[in-house]
This record gives structure tokens, sequence and C-alpha cells, in this order.
């Protein structure tokens, strides 16, 4: 879902976070609270992503019949969300109440101090019911800075047709002595990725696999998978070391660009949408995707392998650990809000379990709430014509937030992504080796710290 941020850009963005932290230290007041007895507007940005148009389309509408607070939703793209709030927080400007954040955009925020505090927005039985890593990104510096909206873990994706077609099947039992299953160890994916690459089934030759890798973000996404699951930990506790020339690292790094041989042509260029579409027309056999996507593959419209996609976890690395890269995104509330007050009540609103539930039943990210994972509104529903369940990856998901691991958290991340990308990059295409393009980045990340 991530597109890169040109760095002209994001120099603009950070400078205006910067600025902003600067009005906050010298004591400069926010807004000033609504007059009572007016009429309530509220302006909020989101993604244009599903999570977004639902809010737009019909919770806020439906928000404003049930309250008579109008909010009108703004849709922009990613890197624009993130400019325009660093613009309009470096003004202190109350133009907007509500924005969708990104959570990796939280210490950026957090520690300008322009995201209102919504610790007790909660009730303890709500906090009982969110996903803990889901409130763990969201907070900052100890303040809930983010209700949190949708979750997506990087789960493996499998093709369970081609899984169970019976010559697929003894084929791979003659070539490997071993039944086809879905792969619960990185050696064991290995193994099966170079047994379907190149293979034709149902008209389609394959690739082994696919996943984001385009140079930006896309890549980092993809390895951070490896990574965790290698038990590689690219910082040190404080985040004042880049440590990525590690055994663990370079171990996940090498899995990494030894599997990039068994993508598609032109795969260093994946972006979420090429996967998606090389899933939809069945020319992969597994995937690494975020879980959220799958319901893009059921799409009958678009999708030639409807109901045939099926998740698991990420395979074990070499030491037992499996852990998928988090995504996911929140509702923040401007400090500088004149309507601090109504923006809170409404994005608490926005994730009550109903709304939970009725944002992914229409397609909007998956739940951010536990008890959300065991309603029968979204368990019980079937694919158009079919006996096949809509959310048959909830389970998985569920238990792939246990594991998942976030991007390493603090003011400046993804000017770290850069960094590593463009390394990472390199190793794909063979300009570098592993330990040269690992240690690069190292170097340049250790001398941004130092400065």
């Amino acid at each position: 879902m991530k597109k890169p941020l040109s760095r002209p850009a994001r120099t603009r963005a950070i400078v205006g976070v910067t600025l902003a932290s600067a009005l906050i230290a010298t004591g400069c007041a926010a807004g000033t609270p609504e007059s009572s007895g007016d009429q309530v507007t509220l302006n909020a940005i989101f993604l244009p992503a599903t999570w977004g148009t639902v809010v737009a389309e019909q919770l806020a509408p439906q928000y404003e019949e049930e309250t008579g607070v109008r909010v009108n939703v703004e849709l922009i793209g990613r890197d624009a969300i993130y400019e325009r709030m660093a613009t309009l927080f470096a003004s202190q400007d109350s133009s907007y109440d509500i924005f969708n954040l990104d959570y990796n955009w939280i210490p950026d925020f957090g520690t300008g101090g322009h995201l209102v505090a919504l610790d007790s927005a909660l009730t303890p039985e709500d906090r009982e019911d969110f996903l803990p890593l889901a409130l763990d990104v969201s907070t900052w510096d100890g303040e809930l800075l983010g209700i949190p909206q949708t979750v997506h873990p990087a789960v493996l994706w499998y093709n369970s047709a081609l899984y169970a077609d019976e010559e697929t099947r003894d084929d791979y039992l003659a070539e490997t002595g071993v039944e086809l299953a879905p792969p619960a160890t990185m050696d064991e994916w290995l193994q099966q990725v170079v047994f379907f690459d190149g293979r034709v089934f149902e008209g389609q030759e394959l690739s082994g696999w696919a996943a984001q890798a385009a140079r930006g973000f896309g890549n980092v996404h993809t390895w951070l998978s490896f990574a965790f699951s290698y038990d590689c930990k690219p910082f040190n506790d404080d985040y004042t070391e880049s440590t990525l020339s590690t055994p663990e690292c370079i171990e996940a790094t090498e899995r990494w660009a030894e599997m990039m041989q068994y993508m598609p042509a032109g795969a260093n260029e994946f972006t979420y949408d090429n996967v998606t579409a090389a899933a939809q027309q069945g020319t992969i056999a597994t995937a690494v995707q975020w879980s959220w996507g799958q319901f893009a593959v059921d799409d009958p419209s678009n999708s030639q392998t409807v109901g045939q996609w099926d998740v698991v976890e990420m395979p074990e690395g070499p030491r037992g650990t499996s852990a998928g890269h988090l995504a996911a995104w929140t509702i923040s509330v401007s400090k500088y809000s004149e309507n601090i007050d109504e923006a809170i009540k409404f994005v608490t609103w926005l994730q009550t379990q109903e709304n939970d539930v009725f944002q992914a039943s229409n397609g909007a990210g998956d739940p951010v709430r536990i008890s959300s994972y065991s309603s029968p509104e979204l368990l019980d529903q079937t694919l158009e014509g079919t006996d096949v369940l809509r959310f048959r990856r909830l389970p998985v998901v569920l238990d792939a937030m246990q594991t998942a691991q976030p991007r390493p958290l603090f003011p400046g991340q993804e000017s770290w992504e850069t960094v590593l990308s463009t390394e990472l990059s390199a190793i794909s295409l063979g300009q570098r080796s592993v330990e040269e393009g690992l240690a690069r980045a190292d170097e340049t990340q250790n001398r941004a710290f130092s400065q």
C-alpha cells in the first residue's frame, strides 16, 4: 500500500514537524473550544483505501443522522496525508480535527506533541477487547495517540487449488519424497517455491512466489517478515545503533535474496497491487501479502482465482520463530482542533465493536477488536454462489497478531526505510553482496544517528 515519498517532499514534511515542535516549546496556545449550542462540523482526512471510503460514504453520514454532528471526510493519498499534517501542525492550524495515520508516523507527530492523548476515551473493557499490538503501535511515550482502525499482518498466501491438485501432489512427492502441504518452515517454503517455479497449472506458467519488492518501501516490508522470522533485530534496544550486520540479519537477507530468484519477471518493481494482480490471474503459487488483501482475490469482477487463496502464518525461521511484518492504521485527533471533545466522541464511535465488524464486512481491513474475530456476522459469510467462507483468513490473522512485529518505531523511521531499501535493491539486482549492502546501511544510519 505504501508508495515512496520523494526526498524533497519528505524533507519539507520533516521541516514542518520540526517547526511545529519549536512552536510548542515556546508555549503557543492551541485552538479554542467550540461554542455550546452551535452545530458541530468535524473535518477529517482519511486514506482512500476501503477503510477510508467506508467512513466517508457510510459511517460519517450515519453519525450525522444519529447525533447531528456533521463529519466532512476528505480522502487523499498516504504521503499527502503526512505532508498535510506536517504543514497544518507547523502553523497550529485548526482546519482539520481528525487524521488517519499509518502507525509508524505516531513517533514523529507524538514527539512533536501534535496529537491528543486518547487514553481516557477507552473504557477498561475497550482496552481488553482491542488487539494489544494494535494499541501498542498507537502509543508513544506512554500515551495512546490513536484509536486503532485496521490491522494487516503479513501472512503467507497459497493457492489451495494448486496444493489440492492430484497431479501436482504426486509430482511433488516423487521429486521431494514428502507430501505437499502449506509450508511450516522457511526451508519447506523454499523447496516448494523451487518445485512450483516454471510449472504450468490451469493454463498458467507459475512463478514460485511474489511479494512487494519495489525500491522505496515495498522491498523493506517484505524483507522485514524474513528478518523477524530469522530473529534479526535491525537496531539495538534504544535506537542508537543500526545492527544489520549481525549473523541473524545476514542469514535472513541471504534467504530473502535467494528467494527473489523465483519471483515473476520484473518483480523488483512489484508493489502491493502487482502481487494482488498476479494472485488474481493465477500466475503465482504462493505470496507474502497483507492478510486483508484476500478480499480482492475473492472479487469475481477482477479475479480468476475466487475462493482459491488461503493463508497461513509466515513459515518459521531456523530457530522456530514465525513473525510477519505488521501493517496497521489508526485514527488520531489534532491537538489544534477547536472541537476536540466532539472529535474524540466520533473516533471512539467509529471503532465500537459494532462498527469494527461493519467495516470489516465492507472490506475495510481486518478487525482491531478481539471479539470481532468470533462474530457470526463475519465468520458465517460465504462467497456468493459458493460454500467458501469469505472471512476464512480471520483465525490465522488472530494467531498472526500474537507474533507479528511492527516496523522499528522511532522518529524519522521512514528515512531509515529509504536507506535500507536502496541497499536491498542493490542486493536483489546483484550489484552488491548481502554483507556489503547491510554494512553500508549500518554505516549510513549510524552516521545519521551521530548528527
